[in-house]
Protein backbone atom coordinates (compact mmCIF):
# COMPACT_ATOMS: atom_id res chain seq x y z
CA UNK A 1 0.00 0.00 0.00
CA UNK A 2 0.66 3.54 -0.49
CA UNK A 3 2.50 5.37 2.53
CA UNK A 4 -0.16 8.15 2.54
CA UNK A 5 -3.40 6.88 4.53
CA UNK A 6 -5.21 9.20 2.15
CA UNK A 7 -4.00 8.48 -1.00
CA UNK A 8 -4.59 4.60 -3.14
CA UNK A 9 -2.76 4.06 -5.29
CA UNK A 10 -3.91 1.74 -8.93
CA UNK A 11 -1.78 -1.10 -7.61
CA UNK A 12 -3.54 -0.63 -3.93
CA UNK A 13 -6.93 -1.18 -4.90
CA UNK A 14 -6.16 -4.05 -7.36
CA UNK A 15 -4.80 -5.72 -4.87
CA UNK A 16 -7.05 -5.30 -2.22
CA UNK A 17 -9.68 -6.23 -5.15
CA UNK A 18 -7.52 -9.75 -6.21
CA UNK A 19 -8.07 -11.05 -2.87
CA UNK A 20 -3.85 -11.61 -2.28
CA UNK A 21 -3.54 -10.98 1.22
CA UNK A 22 -7.24 -12.82 2.61
CA UNK A 23 -6.72 -16.18 4.50
CA UNK A 24 -7.91 -19.24 2.65
CA UNK A 25 -10.26 -19.88 4.79
CA UNK A 26 -11.68 -16.60 4.39
CA UNK A 27 -12.10 -17.50 -0.01
CA UNK A 28 -13.31 -20.76 1.19
CA UNK A 29 -16.25 -19.32 2.80
CA UNK A 30 -16.73 -16.80 0.34
CA UNK A 31 -16.82 -19.65 -2.73
CA UNK A 32 -19.42 -21.59 -0.43
CA UNK A 33 -22.02 -18.22 -0.52
CA UNK A 34 -21.12 -17.75 -3.64
CA UNK A 35 -21.96 -21.72 -4.77
CA UNK A 36 -25.62 -21.03 -2.29
CA UNK A 37 -26.00 -17.34 -4.15
CA UNK A 38 -25.92 -18.96 -7.86
CA UNK A 39 -28.31 -21.72 -6.84
CA UNK A 40 -30.51 -18.84 -5.57
CA UNK A 41 -30.23 -17.24 -8.73
CA UNK A 42 -30.52 -20.19 -10.91
CA UNK A 43 -33.54 -21.30 -12.95
CA UNK A 44 -33.74 -24.61 -10.45
CA UNK A 45 -34.61 -22.04 -7.56
CA UNK A 46 -38.47 -21.14 -7.96
CA UNK A 47 -40.14 -19.14 -5.46
CA UNK A 48 -43.22 -20.20 -4.18
CA UNK A 49 -45.71 -16.93 -4.31
CA UNK A 50 -47.27 -18.16 -1.32
CA UNK A 51 -44.32 -17.89 0.46
CA UNK A 52 -43.47 -14.47 -0.78
CA UNK A 53 -47.30 -13.77 0.45
CA UNK A 54 -47.16 -14.69 3.66
CA UNK A 55 -44.11 -12.32 4.32
CA UNK A 56 -41.47 -15.60 4.69
CA UNK A 57 -38.28 -14.55 3.15
CA UNK A 58 -37.78 -17.31 0.96
CA UNK A 59 -34.01 -17.51 1.51
CA UNK A 60 -34.81 -18.09 5.20
CA UNK A 61 -34.84 -22.03 5.12
CA UNK A 62 -31.79 -22.30 2.68
CA UNK A 63 -29.94 -20.04 5.00
CA UNK A 64 -29.51 -23.25 7.79
CA UNK A 65 -27.77 -24.86 4.62
CA UNK A 66 -25.58 -22.45 3.82
CA UNK A 67 -24.84 -21.90 7.33
CA UNK A 68 -24.25 -25.95 7.65
CA UNK A 69 -21.88 -25.75 4.53
CA UNK A 70 -19.65 -23.42 6.61
CA UNK A 71 -19.60 -24.50 9.85
CA UNK A 72 -16.14 -25.96 9.31
CA UNK A 73 -14.33 -22.49 9.73
CA UNK A 74 -15.66 -22.26 13.50
CA UNK A 75 -11.98 -23.68 13.79
CA UNK A 76 -10.59 -20.54 12.36
CA UNK A 77 -12.69 -17.44 13.29
CA UNK A 78 -15.90 -17.28 15.39
CA UNK A 79 -18.86 -17.11 12.59
CA UNK A 80 -21.82 -14.82 12.91
CA UNK A 81 -24.67 -15.30 13.42
CA UNK A 82 -24.33 -19.11 14.01
CA UNK A 83 -21.69 -18.78 17.07
CA UNK A 84 -22.30 -21.31 19.68
CA UNK A 85 -20.92 -20.39 23.06
CA UNK A 86 -18.97 -17.78 23.65
CA UNK A 87 -16.39 -15.98 21.29
CA UNK A 88 -12.89 -17.46 21.55
CA UNK A 89 -11.28 -16.26 17.95
CA UNK A 90 -9.10 -13.50 17.06
CA UNK A 91 -10.80 -13.43 13.30
CA UNK A 92 -14.91 -13.29 13.14
CA UNK A 93 -16.60 -13.59 9.87
CA UNK A 94 -19.99 -11.60 9.96
CA UNK A 95 -21.98 -13.73 7.40
CA UNK A 96 -24.57 -11.16 6.02
CA UNK A 97 -26.34 -12.80 3.15
CA UNK A 98 -30.00 -13.43 1.66
CA UNK A 99 -32.09 -12.41 4.58
CA UNK A 100 -30.09 -11.13 6.85
CA UNK A 101 -29.55 -7.26 6.04
CA UNK A 102 -26.20 -5.58 5.83
CA UNK A 103 -27.31 -3.13 8.31
CA UNK A 104 -27.67 -6.32 11.01
CA UNK A 105 -24.55 -7.66 9.68
CA UNK A 106 -23.27 -4.29 10.83
CA UNK A 107 -24.52 -4.90 14.15
CA UNK A 108 -23.73 -8.22 14.71
CA UNK A 109 -19.64 -6.85 13.89
CA UNK A 110 -20.09 -3.86 16.53
CA UNK A 111 -22.14 -5.80 18.72
CA UNK A 112 -19.57 -8.72 18.73
CA UNK A 113 -16.29 -6.74 18.73
CA UNK A 114 -16.84 -4.37 21.20
CA UNK A 115 -19.37 -5.97 23.75
CA UNK A 116 -18.84 -9.18 23.37
CA UNK A 117 -15.34 -10.49 22.43
CA UNK A 118 -13.37 -8.45 24.71
CA UNK A 119 -9.68 -8.35 23.92
CA UNK A 120 -9.98 -11.28 22.26
CA UNK A 121 -11.36 -10.07 18.38
CA UNK A 122 -8.11 -8.55 16.44
CA UNK A 123 -9.95 -9.05 12.93
CA UNK A 124 -13.86 -8.44 11.98
CA UNK A 125 -14.65 -10.17 8.20
CA UNK A 126 -18.11 -8.92 6.86
CA UNK A 127 -19.02 -10.85 3.88
CA UNK A 128 -22.17 -9.55 2.76
CA UNK A 129 -24.49 -9.76 -1.12
CA UNK A 130 -25.03 -6.46 -0.41
CA UNK A 131 -23.20 -2.69 -0.25
CA UNK A 132 -25.32 -0.19 0.99
CA UNK A 133 -23.78 3.40 1.33
CA UNK A 134 -26.23 4.86 3.68
CA UNK A 135 -26.11 1.47 6.16
CA UNK A 136 -22.39 1.96 5.87
CA UNK A 137 -22.35 6.02 6.71
CA UNK A 138 -24.18 5.69 9.82
CA UNK A 139 -21.47 3.10 11.07
CA UNK A 140 -18.99 4.72 10.37
CA UNK A 141 -18.24 6.32 13.91
CA UNK A 142 -18.26 2.49 15.15
CA UNK A 143 -15.67 1.89 12.17
CA UNK A 144 -13.56 4.14 14.04
CA UNK A 145 -13.62 3.41 17.22
CA UNK A 146 -13.02 -0.32 17.12
CA UNK A 147 -9.83 0.73 14.76
CA UNK A 148 -8.25 2.90 17.65
CA UNK A 149 -9.35 -0.27 19.88
CA UNK A 150 -6.81 -2.23 16.81
CA UNK A 151 -9.54 -4.41 15.41
CA UNK A 152 -9.05 -4.41 12.00
CA UNK A 153 -12.54 -4.42 10.27
CA UNK A 154 -12.48 -5.79 6.44
CA UNK A 155 -15.62 -5.48 3.86
CA UNK A 156 -16.09 -8.16 1.28
CA UNK A 157 -18.58 -8.06 -1.43
CA UNK A 158 -19.57 -11.02 -2.72
CA UNK A 159 -21.76 -12.36 -5.72
CA UNK A 160 -22.44 -15.77 -7.47
CA UNK A 161 -19.75 -14.61 -10.21
CA UNK A 162 -17.17 -12.68 -7.94
CA UNK A 163 -15.69 -11.29 -5.09
CA UNK A 164 -13.87 -8.41 -4.19
CA UNK A 165 -12.88 -6.16 -1.16
CA UNK A 166 -14.42 -2.78 -0.77
CA UNK A 167 -11.51 -0.83 1.33
CA UNK A 168 -13.79 1.33 3.53
CA UNK A 169 -13.06 4.81 5.32
CA UNK A 170 -11.41 4.85 9.04
CA UNK A 171 -13.81 7.80 9.46
CA UNK A 172 -10.97 10.37 9.86
CA UNK A 173 -12.66 12.12 6.85
CA UNK A 174 -9.63 11.13 4.39
CA UNK A 175 -10.89 9.79 1.08
CA UNK A 176 -9.22 6.34 0.04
Amino acid sequence: MSDSRDLWMVGDLLDAMSGSNVPSYVTMVIQEIQTWLMSVVSADYIVDSADVASGEHPLSADLDYLFSRVEWAGSYADILPILKGAPKMEDVLILSVGPIILDEGLRMMVDHTALFAGDVCKRAWVISDTWVIGDVFSYVPHLSALRKRGIETRFMLVTPWSYCEIPWNDATGERK
